[in-house]
């Protein structure tokens, strides 16, 4: 990360809190992990983009930010997002940072994966057990290799099938800047980007509250647009218990 942003207002982060986080979540957390958490609290990295293989295409995603812990908004708190999403997440896996659309970046904490970093949609269909860590694209084998894989958004790296969500992201918010001179994501953290799909496979971008996008959980329209393109199976939504 050539050019990270710390976040305003995050705690400072000690070893004995840390510890006090992984007996709560009865885990260890990887080293290189524990130690960013240490010197980075919360943290907006630039470049932000993160290219991968999810449904047999290549596609992209942005990290917004990296979670903190100890902090109470939900939309950097790594223990609000692990607890908003108990009992739909992989088990053994922790929450690590997020996207603009609210899905998660995930670091395996146990198993054969330990170390590894997924990409979780928090939109999906009940066609397949989203708790089921073989069914999320891994996109590093550690957390170190996770960070050095970010880099700049280049559009000629767009699949031909689906526009990524990096790209729909990118295209939204220069529209809302066009309206609001000056407007940037992430002088509006506590909100979120949320596609909507319409009958004609038209992708909505609409910038929502992040807790209530979280906690309201549904099929979200990006589900949708891979469903229509044959990339993934429709089916139920999944809606919150």
């Amino acid at each position: 990360m050539s050019n990270p942003i710390p976040i305003e207002d995050t705690p400072v982060l000690s070893e004995d809190a840390l510890q006090a986080v992984e007996e709560k979540y009865s885990c260890k957390l990887p080293d290189d992990y524990r130690t960013f958490l240490l010197e980075n609290n919360g943290l907006f990295p630039s470049p932000d983009c993160v290219t991968f293989e999810s449904a047999g295409e290549k596609t992209a995603s942005d990290v917004f930010c990296f979670f903190a812990v100890g902090d109470e908004r939900p939309w950097v708190s790594l223990e609000w997002n692990h607890d908003i999403y108990s009992g739909r997440l992989p088990p053994d896996t922790i929450p690590i940072a997020r996207d603009s659309c609210g899905n998660l970046w995930l670091i395996s904490v146990a198993g054969d994966n330990q170390g590894s970093v997924f990409f979780w949609d928090h939109g999906s269909y009940k066609t397949f057990d989203e708790t089921d860590l073989a069914n999320w694209p891994r996109v590093a084998k550690s957390f170190t290799e996770f960070r050095s894989r970010l880099h700049s958004y280049d559009a000629s790296s767009e699949s031909n099938v689906l526009p990524s969500r990096y790209a729909l992201v990118k295209y939204a918010a220069e529209n809302m800047a066009k309206e609001d001179v000056g407007f940037t994501a992430r002088a509006n953290p506590g909100f979120v980007y949320h596609c909507a799909c319409e009958e004609d496979g038209n992708a909505v971008m609409e910038f929502v509250k992040y807790e209530i996008h979280a906690a309201v959980v549904h099929t979200d329209g990006y589900t949708r647009l891979q469903a229509i393109k044959g990339l993934i199976e429709e089916g139920p939504t999944r809606l919150p218990e």
